[in-house]
């Protein structure tokens, strides 16, 4: 083999090698760090990413406003039913994957969270940003009756709480908080 043959491989080859030297870039203040999961009770697995509180964006998801944040809906979690369907506001959703939506206020109305079917390969194809919703069948539709608490979450967090016939999915979000009833059928 040619001196300049094996010197092109061995540039070749370092190239990919000096990249993991570069520096990293920084993300966004506000972009998130993990995405999170949740093993519930009854087969129900829950993902969301930890987005960093913004008190001006929530007021424009909330009641409006020039925030970037009211261009669009935004998933707040990949919501997975394994075992059993569950009812959400009388409305039965079946085994399968779902989004929890929150859309903000557009044009006066209130903020709706919502409960879409799709079919999901992967909601979070980027760990830097909030994913937009994926194409699917909405079943329910309700307020996104948020309210105000004394603990400030720096970062989304949801839970689960098991209770006898029900799951509640509690969304908190900066000082608010808002509960999604799961009834076990």
């Amino acid at each position: 083999m040619k001196k300049s043959h094996v010197a092109s491989m061995l540039l070749a080859l370092a190239a990919p090698l000096a990249s993991l030297a570069a520096p990293v870039q920084p993300s966004a203040p506000n972009a998130p760090k993990f995405i999170k999961s949740i093993q519930a009770p009854g087969g129900i697995d829950v993902r969301y990413v930890d987005f960093k509180w913004d008190a001006e964006a929530f007021a424009t998801i909330e009641k409006g406003g020039s925030h970037p944040v009211g261009r669009r809906s935004w998933v707040l979690a990949r919501v997975l039913l394994q075992d059993a369907p569950v009812k959400w506001n009388g409305r039965t959703l079946p085994v399968g994957p779902f989004l929890l939506i929150l859309h903000p206020s557009r044009g006066g109305t209130a903020p709706t969270l919502e409960m879409r079917k799709v079919d999901l390969r992967e909601v979070f194809r980027d760990p830097d940003v909030v994913a937009e919703p994926l194409d699917g069948e909405t079943y329910q539709t309700a307020p996104a009756n948020f309210r105000k608490v004394d603990t400030l979450a720096p970062r989304l967090e949801l839970s689960v709480q098991d209770k006898p016939g029900a799951l509640d999915l509690t969304v908190h979000y900066g000082d608010r908080q808002t509960v999604v009833t799961l009834q076990r059928r």
